[in-house]
């Protein structure tokens, strides 16, 4: 091949050599700015592909175990990766505006008896190399580009909808664990403590039986209460290792992953709920992400029915070609081809039809789950708006509740001492202490989960931030 044939070849090849560049410096490049578009979709929520995902010293607050969840977790990692994927679907569509160019080469030699310009055989060696640049470019095709692009805008729309609900069902299992740690932590120092009582009512009763006044009855009645506790806190030992291991899966970490919660306070009593259901259900209709998914893909199903119908109709094309041959013993050959190409599809066999039949079916079932999400939009709130006014009554309820069972514990307990009471008394009341306990620990681990399962129904939950204070009350 000749020096200005390699030139040419060469030259066809420095885009595609440039892109190779970019591809191998890093990421590919983002003409279509398909990445930006995403951004704005999601606009308050991180992506946490490069960020800094280690876990912090000291305690582990509620909040440092959302951001930890939204960097770490499986879940929502993979729902960013396919956001990402969905932006480079649409930048695929749009670049069906531009021409496809591409460039070959060839160069051969051969070797043995050939024939000279005289047509003489003689010995030696023939070389020959080739050339081409092709363009193609669609200059009209009845809509298909246009209605693939809009599907897949809609379908980034619907990918970034779809991530920004993972992140606040992410949060969301983040409450249910962290606060269900809490609650173990808080069920094993109930049973602790429900076991030193148990203990110190074992000895009184020893004491009395040594004294004569009590009786071998009553001690092993206590005795019998005092294992029973022991038990108990065992199995709350277990539940709190169980419950420390499901909160570490959910951040994104290995089950052995150590880690100690901070300390959380409760009220005794919160405000009542005041807000209206319809301002409620009208904001959940605002704000739900998974309901602005369903709407997206409902336009890409409508957007693709064009792109079926298209199938059918004609398009028009340009193209260009340059092609350079050169051969030993032969004049080279140099010479542009440009030429306009119309395609009519005459008969696909019908495939043209059914396309659209299948795209038509296919909007009419993004139809329906459009309107089945927004159904569970309404009882997602219904169910979040009781569930959460009944966790109020319930905070309330249960510190009645402790203060009294307290009380009646050391009412019997003191008659006990005096000889006024019996064991029975005494081991009533303890048992009634320990299920309040645990009645004070479950409302306070509901209150917590009901905040989150209202701020998740009405679209809010992206961040702790509804969690602070009593932000997610309406």
């Amino acid at each position: 091949m000749k020096s200005h044939a390699r030139v040419q070849l060469c030259s066809g090849l420095i885009l595609a050599g440039a892109l190779c560049s970019a591809a191998r410096a890093g990421s590919p490049p983002d003409p279509f700015h398909t990445e930006a578009q995403l951004q704005r979709d999601t606009s308050g929520l991180t992506d946490p592909v490069g960020h800094d995902c280690a876990i912090p010293g000291g305690n582990l607050t509620f909040p440092a175990a959302v951001n930890l969840a939204l960097c770490r977790n499986p879940t929502t990692r993979a729902a960013w990766a396919q956001a990402h994927q969905q932006a480079a679907a649409l930048g695929i569509s749009e670049s069906a505006w531009l021409p496809n160019v591409s460039a070959t080469g060839s160069e051969s030699r051969q070797f043995g008896k050939v024939a000279d310009v005289n047509g003489d055989i003689v010995s030696g060696s023939q070389k020959s190399g080739d050339a081409a640049a092709n363009l193609t470019w669609t200059l009209y095709d009845f809509g298909a580009r246009t209605g693939r692009i809009t599907s897949a805008s809609r379908l980034l729309d619907a990918a970034a909808a779809t991530a920004s609900r993972t992140v606040q069902q992410t949060v969301g299992a983040v409450v249910q664990t962290y606060y269900g740690a809490v609650a173990g932590d808080a069920s094993l120092v109930a049973a602790k403590i429900t076991e030193g009582i148990a203990a110190h009512s074992l000895e009184i009763s020893r004491a009395l039986q040594v004294g004569g006044v009590g009786s071998l009855g009553d001690v092993l009645q206590a005795q019998t209460a005092y294992e029973q506790a022991v038990l108990a806190r065992l199995q709350a030992e277990a539940s709190s290792k169980t419950a420390q291991g499901t909160l570490a899966i959910t951040l994104g970490g290995t089950a052995d992953q150590p880690f100690k919660l901070a300390p959380e306070h409760v009220p005794n009593e919160v405000p009542a709920l005041a807000a209206r259901m319809t301002d409620l259900m009208s904001e959940a209709v605002r704000q739900r992400p998974d309901l602005a998914a369903a709407q997206a893909q409902r336009d890409s199903a409508e957007a693709n029915i064009t792109v079926a119908q298209a199938a059918g109709r004609p398009s028009i094309s340009i193209g260009a070609l340059h092609n350079f041959t050169s051969t030993t013993g032969v004049p080279n050959q140099n010479y542009n081809q440009v030429g306009i190409s119309i395609t009519v599809p005459l008969f696909t066999g019908f495939g043209v039809g059914y396309g659209v039949r299948q795209a038509q079916a296919a909007l009419k079932v993004s139809e329906e789950n459009l309107d089945q999400v927004g159904l569970q939009v309404t009882l997602d709130v219904w169910s979040g708006y009781y569930t959460l006014d009944s966790a109020n009554q319930q905070l309330k309820a249960t510190a009645d509740l402790l203060k009294t069972a307290e009380d009646n514990e050391q009412v019997a307990l003191g008659r006990y001492k005096a000889g006024v009471g019996s064991i029975v008394d005494v081991l009533t009341a303890q048992t009634a202490l320990a299920v309040a306990r645990q009645q004070r620990i479950a409302a306070e681990l509901g209150w917590e989960v009901a905040r989150a399962q209202l701020a998740l129904a009405l679209g809010r939950l992206s961040s702790a931030e509804p969690l602070v204070g009593n932000a997610a009350l309406p």
